[in-house]
Formats: structure tokens, sequence, C-alpha cells
């Protein structure tokens, strides 16, 4: 039997900071020790799995998503090319378990973090080993395309599945993320109860802590004694490991001290494996410079929506939220949505999944009502009947009751409602006569009222601190 491979750490906060950081202290070192910094880039040849890509300039009006893996090891500059199946390319326990896409938007005014869990259900594409050999084509975990074609493959897995076109990748090595910790003087983190966790070696009070080295690595990775165990409460750390780590590199402490830059360009630099288009400190600062207005507030992070599939070690991608959330960042649109505000009201905050609808045929035309049920169904409305009407009208109306007012409002607007009436008796119904006045259903976005404490991919900013369990 094949001994067992040894499973690193997947750390998100290495993969994510080092190009947030990296780039942001490009942009402020200017030439300090540019051609050092510059020549510890390694780059790493992805066509023969993705073919000839167009190359694009960096420029301060188009968006740039940059996929960012983790690596447990670093093959060195100008050594083995080659990323796929570690037995196959002779590289001992190579893995990438973390993948974030980095949407930065065409007008820099924010960017956004969309990490991806390792544990995916996915059809995987097909790509080739490091033998040439085509693999993939199945259905199998995310994380499988790196092992089986390294960074290529999974950046084809990324744009089948999500359809988002990926300009950039950057790997990035864990030894590498320590380092920068450390450049930074440590990274301040927030602890509900003491965590003395044997596997993870992390051994850390309850409060805040700045921590750094190898009790940052162990943060990041701890299971038994963080959370519930899961790769998904582990991302959720993670991102708020990351987000402590953007407020630290950003702060006038650390751009503004020579020796801490250096040192956190120089860690940042040795960690990252690129593609060719982004193969220079010099295409990095490029966007930098272009990021520099860029705020902690600015950033979001969010997990693709996903629901845990019959074995709870799986998860599934939660559809239509999933894709709502792709088509935001290939439209570049911000995320979170910003809620839809009628004209002259407050935004609207009642969804359509929590509002009832009967609908009524106030029209002449036959079976008018039934067309209008399944519109207002595709968006998300609850409807429990249809039915025709006596009389005929020429404007569509809402009748409710009283504690529904709030769900009228998201209902007229989406369905242009110019008249409303309030009935007397209570129930959660909406009677929705449709008059020949309509022409269709208008999506809303609604503005959440309460964070729900269990949406795992709900979006946080890189400006908020809380206390891990």
């Amino acid at each position: 039997m094949a001994a067992r491979r040894r499973r690193w750490p997947r750390v998100l906060a290495g993969i994510a900071s080092s190009l947030v950081l990296v780039a942001t202290g490009a942009a402020a070192a200017g030439a300090v020790l540019y051609n050092r910094l510059d020549s510890n880039i390694n780059t790493l040849d992805t066509t023969d799995q993705l073919g000839t890509r167009p190359v694009k300039e960096a420029s301060p009006t188009e968006p740039i998503n940059v996929l960012v893996m983790g690596s447990d090891s670093r093959t060195g500059k100008g050594n083995n090319k080659k990323y796929g199946n570690s037995v196959n390319a002779g590289i001992e326990g190579q893995r990438s378990d973390t993948t974030l896409l980095f949407h930065i938007s065409g007008d820099r005014t924010r960017a956004l973090g969309m990490s991806i869990p390792r544990d995916s259900l996915v059809t995987l594409p097909t790509c080739k080993n490091s033998q040439g050999v085509p693999q993939g084509g199945y259905t199998g975990r995310f994380n499988e395309a790196f092992d089986i074609g390294g960074p290529g493959c999974t950046v084809k897995a990324v744009e089948q599945l999500t359809g988002i076109y990926v300009d950039h990748f950057v790997v990035v090595d864990f030894n590498g993320f320590k380092k920068m910790v450390d450049a930074v003087g440590g990274v301040e983190v927030c602890l509900k109860e003491p965590v003395n966790d044997y596997h993870a070696r992390l051994n850390l009070p309850a409060g805040k802590q700045t921590i750094s080295g190898e009790d940052a690595l162990a943060f990041v990775r701890a299971r038994e004694t963080l959370g519930d165990g899961s790769d998904i409460q582990r991302i959720q750390r993670q991102q708020d490991f990351v987000s402590s780590m953007i407020r630290k590199v950003t702060s006038a402490g650390v751009l503004t001290n020579p020796i801490k830059l250096f040192n956190l360009l120089d860690a940042g630099t040795k960690s990252l494996t690129t593609d060719q288009g982004l193969s220079s400190l010099k295409s990095i600062q490029q966007i930098a410079e272009s990021m520099v207005d860029i705020r902690p507030s600015d950033v979001t992070f969010v997990t693709v929506p996903f629901v845990y599939n019959s074995d709870m070690s799986t998860v599934s991608w939660e559809q239509p939220k999933a894709d709502k959330l792709f088509k935001a960042i290939i439209n570049d649109r911000p995320w979170p949505e910003p809620p839809t505000v009628p004209p002259g009201q407050d935004p609207l905050t009642v969804p359509p999944e929590s509002i009832d609808v009967v609908v009524v045929n106030g029209t002449p035309q036959p079976n008018f009502g039934l067309k209008v049920a399944e519109e207002l169904q595709a968006q998300g409305y609850n409807i429990v009947g249809t039915r025709g009407s006596d009389t005929d009208t020429a404007t569509t109306t809402l009748t409710y009751a009283p504690d529904q007012a709030e769900a009228a409002r998201t209902l007229a607007y989406a369905t242009g409602a110019t008249q409303t009436k309030v009935k007397a008796s209570g129930g959660s119904t909406i009677v929705l006569k449709v008059g020949t006045d309509y022409t269709g259903v208008t999506p809303v976005i609604t503005k959440k009222q309460k964070k729900d404490p269990l949406d795992t991919s709900a979006p946080k900013t890189a400006d908020s601190s809380i206390c891990v369990s």
C-alpha cells in the first residue's frame, strides 16, 4: 500500500494576502532594491493546459480577476515547471486545498475575494497530467483539479464552472506566508475561549492577541478545537485573518518603515509563482498603483453559496445564489448587490421567497394569470393559487393585511402595481389582481435586516474584526 501523503495546512491567509500585500508594498516601495525583489518571482507556463491566452495589459479602467492558490511546496525559480499529480510529477505531497478568486473592480474602488470550498462536488475539466495524458471529465472534488494538472487545470475548472475569465493566477507557498506575518510584526486575532490543539500545535489564551510564525500558521489550519471541525468554518476564520493582515499591512507603521516594508516584499515575492502575464514586480506594481485608494472597508470576502451533501463531507453549490454571485463578478457589479430603492421610498427589505401570492387574472386574456404566476415563481415568489375575475381592470392592484405592508412594497415594485388596498382581516397572503397595464416582473434586491450567524457565505469586509470560537 502506498504511503499516505502528508496533508499540509490549507492557508487562505497566505494566498489572499500575498497578492494584496505585495501589491500594496510595491506601490509604496518604488525602486528600493527593485531588481532583487523582481528576481524572486517564479513563473509558470500553462499553455499546455489553457492554450494561448490573450495578452491583457493592466488598465485602470478594466476589471481584473486573479486566481490565488495555496501550495505546500515551492519548486524554486528555474526548477521543475510542471505542477500536477504529486506522484506523477515527483513532488512529494504537493497539494492545493485552498482557492480564492480575487476580483478588482474596473473603477478600482473595491475588491472581492471569493473563496471556493475545496470539497465542492463539481464536474472536473479534462486536463493533461505531468506525462501529457488527459485526465478529468468526471464528478469529483474541486481541489482534484490541482492534483491533476496544477494551476492551469484549476484555472480551467474555475472558468468552466463559473463563466468568469481568469486574467492571472498566483500560487503561494505556506513558508512564505509565515515569513510575511513575521515581516509585519505579527497579526492580531481574537478568541472567545482559550485554545489548546495538540495536532495543530496551537496553545493560545482567550481574547485579543498578536500572533506570528508557527502560531499564525496553526491558527488558520486548526480544526479540532476551533469551530465545528469543517473546512467551511476554517475558511471563515482564514478570511478573518486575511482581513486583519490587510489592516496591519496598510497601516502607516508598515508602509513607512523601510525595513519592515522590504522584509514584507522580500518574503512575499519569494513565495509567489505566477502566470507569465504577472511575472514581474512591474506588472504587479501596475495593478497596485491603480488600487491605492482601496481601503480595508472596500475589500469584501465571500464564500461560494453552498449546501452540504448527504455525506456531510462534500458540498454542492447552491443555485441560483451562486450564479448570481458569478454574474456580479462577470459584469463587474458590487457584491452584495445594493438593495432596490423605489422612487421616494426606503430600500426594499422583504425578499420574494418570503412573500405568498394569489394571482387573479383581471384581463380579458385567457390564462394570463397563470403566465404571471410562472413569471413571479421564476423570481422566487411563493404562488399559493391563481383564479379568474368576474370583472376586468386596467390597473394592477394589491390587497394585503396591515402586517404585510413591507412585503407589499416589494411586490408592488416588482409588478408595477399602482394601486393597493389594505384589508381588515389578517393573513400573510397578498392578492395580486393583474390589470391590462401589467408589463412583467422586475427583479428586486432586498436589504438584509439582520445577518444570519449560520450563513457561512455571507459577505464580510476587511475592516471588520470578530472573535472566533
